[in-house]
């Protein structure tokens, strides 16, 4: 079951994704899909995506992907233990790249989740994995 994400959730972003200017763009059971419009701030010195902007877009969907539970009105934060990237192809200004993070595995309190870091036309600029650990169920804020 996938569900669009509502502009309550974009919300729950933390301050540093928000600043980054990530999209949530689908947040469901089966995956979660983060976009970003790649703008010169986001840039290296060789005038590419840096890999630390990668990193923190593998690291918010990767920690989302395994989060999502039936009733909207419930929220799950989840803390990264590991986090493994590998870069593949660069991503110039004015790109728009997305993350694809699913759950591979795991229990009710750790998971393992995977990802692919992609331009517009699918070509595979990254891809991460992890093991996160799942907090307790709570309200969504008011």
């Amino acid at each position: 079951m996938t569900v669009s994400p509502p502009a309550d959730l974009q919300g729950l972003f933390s301050g540093f994704a928000a600043y980054l200017g990530l999209d949530l763009v689908e947040y469901g059971q089966a995956q979660t899909i983060i976009a970003l419009q790649v703008r010169p701030e986001h840039l290296n010195q060789a005038g590419n995506l840096h890999g630390g902007v990668i990193a923190a877009m593998a690291d918010a969907a990767l920690g989302m992907c395994g989060t999502w539970n039936i009733d909207p009105d419930l929220w799950r934060l989840s803390l990264t233990l590991s986090l493994n990237i590998n870069y593949m192809a660069p991503a110039p200004a004015g790109s728009r790249v997305r993350v694809i993070a699913r759950v591979r595995g795991g229990g009710p309190k750790i998971y393992m989740a995977a990802c692919d870091v992609l331009d517009a036309e699918d070509h595979l600029l990254a891809s991460a994995e992890g093991v996160f650990k799942r907090s307790r169920l709570r309200r969504l804020p008011a």
